[in-house]
């Protein structure tokens, strides 16, 4: 008797998550195992936004493709080493003279934000540059639009990286969030959260919305977007199929321990002698300058705890601690985050939450007291600290960038219980390690090079969504507006009505 299917292998396992590619069976090659594709990957000189696509590049080159980093001529010497180390190739954009600090000039006289200026500057030269090498598929950071732009205009398929959560997605997309909804005789309601941040983009401050305007139309025309997040830290929700959550694209875990101890002897030996109380690591990033007070504040709050610290302060800031040569800390102008972080030393995190150091905090299991400044930072706090995984240094503030803090903010006292607090509180440690696995059951760079493959081997015109435009684009704000001046309306009617019966 014949059987459908007879005489059909079985699929093997994949090394690669996700791999449902059955095109094998119909004689042909499977997508993974064809010939290497040129793949063009697009992002401002930033780390925050570089750095997770230099690690999906590693696995991409590993596959055999060929890849080429576009970014600006004023920030490409920046990353042009750690291009070259992965096996890929750097082109400079040719900016037509203008530096980092005339675009932030720029932005500020213009009263843009700098992704429109870059926009502006990079797609010409990316235009030329796309129609000599003609890529298979386009890779753009979430914030460089020309990449996605000329993908768009020439007709190559486009793939978005978000370095961020899905929380932020929703944000800056005007999506509704999961959290709100609920279901009524069959009709279902949720609306968008209302935070300092979505509100630039509903009174299109700065020309946020603008922006966020030129992403919606391409994710709504069926461009993939790859979400770095953990699902124990956002919250599990439905997503659109072109929508893909990958995971933490970070490097093996064992090669950074090892790594931590044959490069960094004397930052290896201070942590081993910390004992067993352990090590608080702060780090505030590289875009908020600290003040005399913040300085203070932190080193006195952490006197107070007794812990030993490794802090990662800039040369110019060491100048206002208290006191430089404390043997308790380990203060340098730059730290080997990813590697420090997996020692097993450092027991908690004092952060400022960008993306990437708060996959790597989660990634290796630790807890943190967060010290958000601006963007997606206060977000990122505030998944963190719902999910247990930490609490905050003091109030956090909706000032405008890069530092908005006030005097009082945060105190010594208040650095010191929030150290204490997650230090000494189990309840954090297995917070952050339901989320260490959790990251462990995504794909992670392997299953952004699929969706990468996939899109240059298929395209992406059947994830095309007029859905995704119906459902996004609208914030909160709106019916916040709308609400307090239907109030106001009927206490002047109230008022008007008593008035005439007087």
């Amino acid at each position: 008797m014949d059987i459908e299917g007879a005489g059909v292998p079985l699929k093997k396992p994949s090394r690669h998550l996700h791999d449902s590619d059955y095109s094998w069976r119909d004689g042909e090659t499977p997508s993974a195992k064809k010939g290497s594709l040129k793949v063009a990957m697009v992002c401002m000189p930033a780390s925050g936004h570089m750095l997770p696509l230099l690690h999906i590049a590693t696995e991409l080159v590993k596959r055999g493709h060929c890849v080429t980093v576009y970014t600006t001529d004023f920030g490409a010497n920046e990353f042009e080493k750690k291009v070259h180390q992965v096996g890929a190739e750097i082109v400079s954009l040719d900016m037509k003279g203008k530096t980092e600090q005339d675009l932030k000039l720029q932005a500020k006289a213009e009263k843009r934000t700098s992704f429109l200026i870059l926009q502006e500057l990079m797609s010409t030269p990316l235009r030329r540059s796309f129609m000599t090498e003609l890529p298979d598929v386009v890779v753009s950071d979430f914030a460089t639009l020309a990449g996605m732009d000329v993908a768009a205009d020439l007709g190559i398929p486009l793939v978005i990286n978000l370095p961020g959560p899905l929380a932020l997605f929703r944000e800056v997309m005007g999506m509704s969030d999961v959290a709100t909804a609920f279901s009524f005789c069959g009709f279902h309601f949720s609306r968008t959260r209302l935070t300092p941040f979505s509100h630039l983009f509903w009174a299109n401050t700065n020309k946020m919305g603008t922006w966020s305007m030129h992403i919606r139309r391409h994710v709504a025309a069926g461009a993939v977007v790859l979400v770095q997040t953990i699902w124990a830290l956002d919250q599990p929700a439905p997503l659109f199929p072109n929508v893909v959550v990958t995971g933490p694209v970070l490097p093996p875990a064992a090669d950074l321990r090892q790594k931590l101890a044959e490069e960094h002897p004397e930052l290896h030996q201070f942590l081993q002698a910390s004992g067993p109380d352990g090590v608080v690591y702060v780090t505030t990033g590289s875009m908020a300058q600290l003040e005399q007070w913040q300085v203070e504040d932190i080193y006195h709050g952490l006197k107070k705890t007794g812990f030993h610290v490794v802090w990662s302060l800039k040369e110019k800031q060491q100048a206002l601690l208290p006191v430089r040569d404390d043997p308790h800390f380990y203060i340098s102008r730059w730290t080997p985050q990813a590697e420090l972080l997996q020692d097993g030393a450092v027991r908690v995190v004092i952060t400022h939450c960008g993306w990437g150091g708060t996959l790597e905090c989660m990634t290796a299991s630790k807890p943190v007291v967060a010290i958000p400044f601006f963007g997606d930072q206060p977000t990122n706090a505030r998944l963190l600290v719902k999910a247990g995984a930490g609490e905050h240094i003091g109030k956090v503030p909706s000032g405008p960038p890069p530092n908005p803090y006030k005097k009082g903010d945060f105190t010594a006292d208040t650095v010191a219980a929030a150290v204490t607090k997650v230090m000494t509180n189990d309840s954090y440690k297995k917070a952050v390690g339901k989320m260490m696995n959790a990251s462990r059951a995504c794909g992670g760079a392997e299953a952004a090079v699929q969706q990468i493959e996939w899109a240059a081997r298929y395209g992406t015109g059947h994830l095309k969504s007029d859905a995704f435009l119906a459902t996004s684009g609208t914030h909160g704000w709106n019916g916040l507006v709308l609400g307090v001046a239907s109030m106001v309306a009927c206490v002047g009617l109230l008022v008007y009505t008593k008035a005439l019966k007087k």
